[in-house]
């Protein structure tokens, strides 16, 4: 039995549009999931807050927050924050301070205190820091 090359070629242009087709499905799949792993995240971050915030007479999380929260154990470690599609590369660092400044640096942001500033938060807040496409909202 002999393959003649128009059928190795037929076979190669079926392939190649079955990737064609295929390619962008994926690449979309992709970023859906990165977009519910930062949600889980922010959700995991909130969580350990509220908890620290129980177990310690209503204080919250310092400007070390990252360390407040994983050495005394409330997380296991602060989760990434994936913004890929507004051009900012996955984050785990929380922002703390000059809010008014870092209003879309990627990862997380974080309120300390109730000094009035641009990004309406107030003491003990954390949200995604990007201020694109309804992010910053959560």
């Amino acid at each position: 039995m002999q393959i003649n090359k128009i059928e190795i070629v037929g076979a190669v242009v079926v392939l190649a549009l079955l990737t064609f087709l295929t390619l962008p499905k994926c690449f979309r799949v992709l970023e859906q999931s990165k977009g519910i792993a930062t949600k889980k995240g922010l959700s995991s971050l909130r969580s350990a807050i509220a908890v620290y915030y129980a177990d310690n007479n209503g204080k919250y999380p310092g400007t070390n927050i990252a360390k407040d929260l994983v050495e005394k154990g409330y997380i296991e470690k602060i989760p990434y924050a994936y913004i890929s599609h507004h051009n900012h590369k996955k984050s785990n660092y929380i922002t703390t301070t000059n809010l008014d400044k870092n209003t879309d640096s990627g990862g997380w942001a974080y309120k300390v205190d109730d000094t009035p500033d641009s990004s309406g938060r107030t003491k003990g807040q954390i949200w995604i820091n990007c201020s694109q496409g309804g992010w910053s909202k959560l």
